[in-house]
């Protein structure tokens, strides 16, 4: 492992034996090193490799101002992330991530008060992101020695969020937007008041998520189903006549075409409502 550039006292810019790019972390690890020198491999504590070009040049870009503790724990939390969640984790959660803990620590210690949206959304459609974020606080606070409010869990679970979603800082308000509307559409049709508890709310809003995390990237599920579609629509008329107002939302405000495998779903969960 060879080095690229210095970003700092501890992080450097280097290329592993496959040539690939790689963040190298370690005390002292850029000190006196020079482009093209060997990385001693004795000092790594950690080794970021980010498959994503562009997200690799902003973690590279902002790297060199995070403190080294901040990056460990960054490290390790997007790791169990992946390995807990089960699901696709862009790597601008990293840079996200780091930056963000950077400046909530620093807060952290002035005692700056704030405020976080999407408080309500988190805890009610996102509550594996949430559960996992609340144990990452207890995580950082035993690891850096601080004491970090307990909402900045819904911080650390809207990063989470996210990098699900290819990466951008509005992603989860998009989502929770797009599942507030679809929500809202179901209730004011049939006049219905969800019970939040209830197995068939719960099952419709983790529908939903997928799917409105399909939406954002364009995605669709595309099976046979269009005979089951008109079978369905002929026993079920209410509940697919709302699905048509959904689907004509969706594609205006999102240009997505639902298919007839979506319909079907959709459907199948509104029906449960009736």
């Amino acid at each position: 492992m060879i080095v690229r550039r210095v970003l700092n006292n501890n992080v450097v810019d280097g290329l592993d034996d496959s040539l690939q790019e790689v963040i190298v972390f370690g005390k002292g690890l850029g000190f006196n090193s020079k482009p093209g020198e060997l990385i001693d491999e004795t000092m790594i504590e950690k080794i970021f490799r980010l498959d994503d070009a562009a997200a690799s040049r902003h973690f590279a870009s902002i790297v060199g101002s995070i403190p080294a503790d901040i990056l460990s724990a960054t490290a390790d939390l997007v790791t169990r992330a992946r390995e807990e969640l089960r699901v696709k984790i862009s790597d601008s959660l990293y840079a996200s991530l780091a930056d963000h803990l950077s400046f909530a620590v620093a807060r952290a210690k002035d005692g700056g008060d704030f405020t976080i949206p999407l408080a309500v959304e988190v805890r009610r459609f996102y509550p594996t992101e949430y559960a996992f974020a609340k144990s990452a606080v207890a995580e950082l606070n035993a690891k850096l020695g601080i004491e970090l409010p307990a909402d900045e869990a819904i911080s650390i679970a809207l990063h989470v969020i996210n990098a699900q979603v290819g990466g951008a800082a509005d992603s989860a308000s998009r989502l929770m937007e797009l599942t507030h509307s679809i929500l809202d559409i179901v209730r004011l049709h049939f006049g219905l008041a969800y019970d939040d508890d209830s197995p068939a709310y719960l099952r419709f809003v983790t529908h939903l998520r997928f799917f409105a995390q399909r939406v954002l990237l364009g995605e669709t599920v595309q099976r046979d189903d269009a005979e089951l579609l008109r079978i369905l629509r002929e026993q079920k008329e209410p509940a697919f006549a709302c699905v048509d107002k959904v689907d004509a939302f969706v594609m205006r405000s999102h240009g997505h075409a639902m298919s007839a495998s979506e319909k079907v779903y959709i459907g199948l969960h509104i029906n449960s409502f009736l």
